[in-house]
């Protein structure tokens, strides 16, 4: 009798002690915004958006990425899919390459390109490595068979590179888009191979140069270099559809301003790219007309180590082909 009342007693213990055991349910977030860093187009029906989860201001470089839907368009019917998990980037490696073409003191007077640049270099890590070269057509280059001036080679130190975006952003001469791209990949894959970038900013297509955009595509492609592209639309009568192909090309991104004022915004989106950045993709169901700019919103699921699934909206933008 004894026995079975030890073993009864034993049994109400065990079940008393499995009650009281909690499980810690994560109530931080795994993010609470994000960005969309650009367009990269792979057919007329199909566009990849580089995508960057944040907590606050912070990019979350242990997210991965769940779901994506939807949620409205502005233009036809298309539907969101994951096309790859959030990859990090611990040291950043770029040439800014600086528009500084006659036609910058129309499309900029404010020199709001030279803040943009600036904001990008605050960001940096102690460890990221950055060069500034400027292009334009009548600034002799200070490189060999090359377009650009390199006003500062890389380097850490953001003094100096805030000395050099104070330099290359003035405005004179036509526009040798595509040898400057390949300026930028040739200095940038010296120091990083293929773990290098460029990050350039147009404010038209190539006039005329001797490289051609193919030309560049090799170069990047030889480099390993991926071009990131902002291009400024002040008019909204600029086609920059080689621009596009071109980033696509080398499985960087284009984003398309309408004013100088976006670039601050732009300028970030190529930080938080570089830093860390998923891909999510948007296949048209119904594709509206070639030319059409096409706006929405999209949902992105978003979990990471020890914390709560996020649904994060963002906007988005693309022009259909």
């Amino acid at each position: 009798m004894n026995r079975l009342l030890l073993i009864a007693t034993t049994l109400t213990l065990l079940l008393a002690a499995c009650g009281s055991t909690s499980v810690t349910v994560p109530t931080t977030p795994a993010a609470t915004t994000g960005t969309v860093n650009g367009v990269r187009i792979v057919d007329p029906s199909t566009y990849q958006l580089g995508f960057t989860p944040l907590s606050g201001n912070d990019v979350v470089t242990t997210a991965s990425l769940k779901t994506a839907t939807v949620k409205s368009i502005s233009e036809g019917a298309a539907t969101a899919t994951i096309c790859g998990q959030v990859q990090t980037q611990n040291v950043i490696t770029t040439a800014i390459s600086l528009d500084s073409t006659g036609s910058m003191a129309d499309t900029d007077p404010g020199l709001l390109r030279r803040a943009a640049a600036q904001a990008f270099v605050k960001r940096m890590g102690p460890q990221d490595r950055a060069a500034v070269l400027s292009f334009d057509g009548y600034t002799a280059s200070n490189l060999p068979k090359g377009v650009s001036y390199l006003w500062q080679d890389f380097t850490s130190d953001q003094a100096l590179l805030n000395t050099a975006v104070n330099k290359a952003t003035f405005a004179g001469g036509g526009t040798p888009l595509y040898g400057a791209i390949i300026d930028a990949s040739t200095q940038v894959a010296g120091v990083a191979g293929a773990n290098g970038t460029v990050l350039i900013l147009t404010d038209g297509d190539d006039s005329g140069y001797s490289a051609t955009a193919q030309n560049a595509i090799d170069a990047a492609k030889k480099n390993g270099t991926k071009v990131y592209a902002i291009g400024l639309d002040a008019s909204n009568t600029l086609d920059f559809t080689a621009l596009e192909d071109l980033t696509a090309a080398t499985g960087g991104l284009f984003q398309k301003a309408t004013s100088a004022t976006d670039l601050q915004g732009f300028f970030d989106n190529v930080y938080n790219a570089f830093r860390a950045q998923g891909c999510v993709q948007l296949n048209f169901t119904q594709k509206p007309a070639a030319g059409t700019v096409v706006t929405g919103t999209m949902v992105v699921t978003v979990t990471a180590p020890d914390r709560a699934s996020a649904d994060i909206e963002v906007r988005f933008t693309v022009t259909v082909r």
